[in-house]
């Protein structure tokens, strides 16, 4: 079947979706709002995430609950997509949807690490099994973090959790997290590896993501947990973009921040490092404006093909992750001023 046949229908699906997400005027209302409880208003009232909070009372409204509608509300399209996927495709798509369930493990692991009670959790991912065959309330039974691992036996998670339950506190979060990434990642190489054509530059994208990811462990695993320059690199992700085996060795055996930033403000990503405050406050940041940027300017060039589908959804993602900085941020009181400095979305 030929791309226009095969890609008709679904673009057309999602030109029609992307005319309903956020616009710069709906980010800047909220931005001014004075707490999170006008912010779900407006959603409720004046956007596309219109009556997903039907089913709440004003007195249940709370950051966690509202987060989890709107992440759920957001998996509801990404299930209309997949209805217009066939083939090879569908098992991209698939695990693309994978990141969210590595993302709730994640999300369990620090709730349970800090002590934290998980038995309402499996209540807030209604929409889970479309992307994920776990058993979430089973999940959300678990006493302590050595009980959750074990209700994982026979994943693909396991055996790489296991290994660092007898890891210091401070450090088993960070090394669990990692692993998880590199599960995943290293699943997703292997798809976008066969992008082709007019489709490679979403490769590209996807590859700068993990240059990124490599980058934010080697600086945190050096300089917030003081792991050696040989276990830092060793858990580098392959099939980076720009950042290569030989790079990442580099930055992995620098002396301190200094030189890392110093070293990459000579390669590919120079930009992202060409300022004067040099230091990480909005680095991760950048680096999503970065890609969202990429994101977009793939979309504007694509025709149809299966760049349109990925872009999309990760403009949901960074629109998702926006909603709840400014959720979060309104709730703790942080000025509109600062808070507009820590969006993905341009302002």
């Amino acid at each position: 079947m030929s791309n226009v046949r095969r890609f008709a229908a679904l673009n057309t699906k999602i030109k029609s979706m992307v005319g309903k997400l956020l616009t710069q005027e709906d980010y800047q209302n909220m931005l001014v709002m004075k707490n999170e409880k006008e912010i779900f208003d407006y959603l409720n009232e004046s956007t596309y995430y219109a009556n997903i909070f039907k089913d709440l009372n004003e007195e249940d409204y709370s950051v966690t609950t509202v987060e989890a509608h709107i992440k759920n509300y957001i998996i509801t399209l990404y299930k209309k997509i997949m209805c217009f996927i066939t083939g090879d495709y569908q098992k991209l798509f698939r695990l693309l949807m994978k990141r969210f369930e590595a993302e709730d493990i994640k999300t369990y692991l620090r709730a349970l690490i800090l002590k934290q009670d998980v038995s309402k959790l499996y209540l807030e991912y209604p929409n889970a099994s479309f992307y994920s065959k776990l058993d979430y309330q089973t999940l959300s039974q678990s006493a302590d973090l050595t009980e959750f691992v074990e209700h994982l036996n026979g994943t693909i998670y396991y055996k790489v959790l296991k290994l660092y339950l007898n890891e210091s506190s401070d450090r088993m979060l960070f090394y669990m997290e990692m692993n998880l990434d590199r599960v995943y990642f290293s699943k997703l190489s292997v798809e976008i590896s066969k992008f082709k054509g007019d489709e490679q530059p979403i490769s590209e994208i996807l590859k700068m993501n993990i240059d990124f990811l490599n980058f934010q462990w080697i600086y945190r695993g050096r300089k917030f947990y003081h792991l050696s320059s040989e276990e830092v690199l060793n858990y580098t992700l392959p099939n980076g973009h720009f950042l290569n085996y030989e790079l990442l060795k580099t930055l992995a055996y620098t002396d301190d921040e200094v030189e890392l930033f110093e070293i990459m403000s000579h390669t590919h990503y120079k930009k992202l490092f060409e300022h004067d405050d040099k230091t990480e406050r909005y680095l991760e940041r950048d680096m999503d404006r970065y890609l969202y940027k990429n994101f977009l300017k793939s979309e504007r060039e694509s025709i149809l093909n299966m760049v349109t589908v990925v872009t999309f959804t990760h403009r949901l993602e960074f629109e998702m992750r926006d909603l709840f900085t400014m959720i979060e941020a309104k709730h703790y009181g942080v000025s509109s001023h600062e808070l507009k400095e820590y969006l993905i979305r341009v302002l």
